[in-house]
Protein backbone atom coordinates (compact mmCIF):
# COMPACT_ATOMS: atom_id res chain seq x y z
CA UNK A 1 0.00 0.00 0.00
CA UNK A 2 2.54 2.73 1.11
CA UNK A 3 4.83 2.00 -2.13
CA UNK A 4 1.37 3.86 -3.88
CA UNK A 5 1.72 6.66 -1.62
CA UNK A 6 5.43 6.93 -2.85
CA UNK A 7 4.44 6.71 -6.94
CA UNK A 8 1.86 9.30 -5.61
CA UNK A 9 3.91 11.66 -4.09
CA UNK A 10 6.66 11.53 -6.66
CA UNK A 11 4.64 11.35 -9.58
CA UNK A 12 2.64 14.77 -8.80
CA UNK A 13 6.54 16.16 -8.05
CA UNK A 14 7.64 15.57 -11.17
CA UNK A 15 4.68 16.54 -12.95
CA UNK A 16 4.52 19.51 -11.66
CA UNK A 17 8.35 20.21 -12.11
CA UNK A 18 7.37 19.83 -15.68
CA UNK A 19 4.71 21.45 -15.54
CA UNK A 20 2.37 18.74 -17.39
CA UNK A 21 -1.40 19.01 -17.34
CA UNK A 22 -2.34 15.55 -16.07
CA UNK A 23 -0.70 12.57 -14.73
CA UNK A 24 -1.75 9.37 -14.42
CA UNK A 25 -1.62 6.09 -12.03
CA UNK A 26 -2.21 2.30 -11.53
CA UNK A 27 -5.92 1.96 -10.61
CA UNK A 28 -6.24 1.47 -6.55
CA UNK A 29 -8.92 1.81 -4.34
CA UNK A 30 -6.70 3.30 -1.67
CA UNK A 31 -4.92 5.61 -4.49
CA UNK A 32 -7.95 6.87 -5.64
CA UNK A 33 -9.87 8.05 -2.32
CA UNK A 34 -5.94 9.60 -1.92
CA UNK A 35 -6.29 11.17 -5.04
CA UNK A 36 -9.92 12.28 -4.36
CA UNK A 37 -8.82 13.93 -1.00
CA UNK A 38 -6.32 16.00 -2.70
CA UNK A 39 -9.38 17.00 -5.51
CA UNK A 40 -11.38 18.26 -2.53
CA UNK A 41 -8.08 19.93 -0.73
CA UNK A 42 -8.11 21.78 -4.19
CA UNK A 43 -4.39 20.34 -5.11
CA UNK A 44 -5.95 18.36 -7.95
CA UNK A 45 -8.79 18.18 -9.59
CA UNK A 46 -10.57 16.06 -12.80
CA UNK A 47 -9.77 12.52 -11.19
CA UNK A 48 -11.80 10.24 -12.86
CA UNK A 49 -10.68 6.45 -13.62
CA UNK A 50 -10.24 5.75 -16.96
CA UNK A 51 -9.56 1.97 -19.05
CA UNK A 52 -11.49 -1.74 -18.73
CA UNK A 53 -11.86 -3.63 -15.80
CA UNK A 54 -8.43 -6.06 -15.17
CA UNK A 55 -5.93 -2.42 -16.46
CA UNK A 56 -7.49 0.63 -15.19
CA UNK A 57 -6.06 3.96 -14.49
CA UNK A 58 -6.39 6.94 -12.55
CA UNK A 59 -6.24 10.43 -14.73
CA UNK A 60 -5.47 13.65 -12.73
CA UNK A 61 -5.89 16.94 -13.45
CA UNK A 62 -2.78 18.82 -11.87
CA UNK A 63 -3.73 22.54 -10.33
CA UNK A 64 -1.08 26.07 -10.82
CA UNK A 65 -1.61 29.17 -9.47
CA UNK A 66 -2.74 32.24 -11.63
CA UNK A 67 1.63 32.91 -12.11
CA UNK A 68 2.17 29.28 -12.93
CA UNK A 69 3.63 28.12 -10.16
CA UNK A 70 2.12 24.62 -8.94
CA UNK A 71 -0.57 24.42 -6.12
CA UNK A 72 1.84 21.73 -4.45
CA UNK A 73 4.24 23.35 -2.97
CA UNK A 74 5.82 20.95 -0.90
CA UNK A 75 5.19 17.28 -0.22
CA UNK A 76 6.53 15.52 3.24
CA UNK A 77 6.30 11.50 3.17
CA UNK A 78 5.86 9.83 7.15
CA UNK A 79 4.57 6.56 6.16
CA UNK A 80 7.12 4.60 4.50
CA UNK A 81 7.20 0.83 3.75
CA UNK A 82 9.80 0.10 5.93
CA UNK A 83 8.58 2.37 8.92
CA UNK A 84 4.57 3.09 9.57
CA UNK A 85 4.01 6.04 11.62
CA UNK A 86 0.71 5.72 13.66
CA UNK A 87 -1.02 8.21 15.84
CA UNK A 88 -3.65 10.01 17.51
CA UNK A 89 -6.32 12.81 16.71
CA UNK A 90 -4.15 14.50 19.35
CA UNK A 91 -1.18 13.98 17.43
CA UNK A 92 -2.09 15.29 14.11
CA UNK A 93 -1.06 19.04 13.95
CA UNK A 94 -2.14 21.55 11.14
CA UNK A 95 0.49 21.77 8.32
CA UNK A 96 2.11 25.18 7.25
CA UNK A 97 -0.54 27.08 9.64
CA UNK A 98 -3.65 25.52 7.62
CA UNK A 99 -2.47 26.30 4.24
CA UNK A 100 -1.51 22.62 4.04
CA UNK A 101 -3.04 18.89 5.31
CA UNK A 102 -1.89 15.66 6.63
CA UNK A 103 -3.17 12.98 5.14
CA UNK A 104 -4.35 9.97 7.52
CA UNK A 105 -5.47 6.51 6.33
CA UNK A 106 -8.23 5.64 9.09
CA UNK A 107 -10.86 2.81 9.39
CA UNK A 108 -13.30 5.27 7.97
CA UNK A 109 -11.11 6.23 4.93
CA UNK A 110 -8.85 8.21 4.21
CA UNK A 111 -8.76 11.87 6.46
CA UNK A 112 -7.05 15.13 6.96
CA UNK A 113 -5.96 16.51 9.35
CA UNK A 114 -9.07 18.50 10.35
CA UNK A 115 -11.15 15.85 9.89
CA UNK A 116 -9.47 13.37 12.24
CA UNK A 117 -9.56 16.08 14.83
CA UNK A 118 -13.33 16.36 14.48
CA UNK A 119 -14.06 12.53 14.26
CA UNK A 120 -11.57 12.20 17.16
CA UNK A 121 -10.01 9.49 15.56
CA UNK A 122 -6.30 8.12 14.96
CA UNK A 123 -4.72 6.08 12.04
CA UNK A 124 -1.91 5.76 9.88
CA UNK A 125 -0.33 9.25 9.15
CA UNK A 126 0.27 8.98 5.37
CA UNK A 127 2.09 12.79 4.08
CA UNK A 128 1.76 16.17 5.02
CA UNK A 129 1.16 18.22 1.40
CA UNK A 130 1.63 22.07 1.35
Amino acid sequence: MNHGISQIINNLKTANIAGKEKTTFGFSKFRKSILDKLSDLGFVSNVKVTGAAPIQYIEVSLVYETDGKPKIAGVQQLSKYSRRVYGSYREAHQVKNGYGALLVSTPKGVLTDKEVRAEKIGGEFLFKIW
